[in-house]
């Protein structure tokens, strides 16, 4: 009985995290669009480097205020 709970459990976590970094994934891809858009209306044309890296820093900002908020 103790090890199928275990099993269980260990299933459910390996979901949880593969959704959450598919989540993950998905709101990245959408800032780095959202990025690269505010940038192009700007008139700018920044090096994709640049862009990639300010898109992690503002889901980094999310993610982390997400967490700070439901604690």
């Amino acid at each position: 009985m103790e090890r199928s709970r275990a099993i269980e459990a260990l299933f459910v976590t390996l979901m949880a995290s593969l959704i959450l970094i598919v989540m993950g994934l998905v709101y990245f891809m959408v800032t780095l669009w959202i990025v690269k858009l505010g940038s192009r209306m700007a008139g700018l044309s920044p090096d994709a480097n640049w862009v990639v890296f300010s898109a992690s820093i503002i889901v980094v900002g999310i993610m982390m205020g997400s967490a700070i908020k439901n604690t």
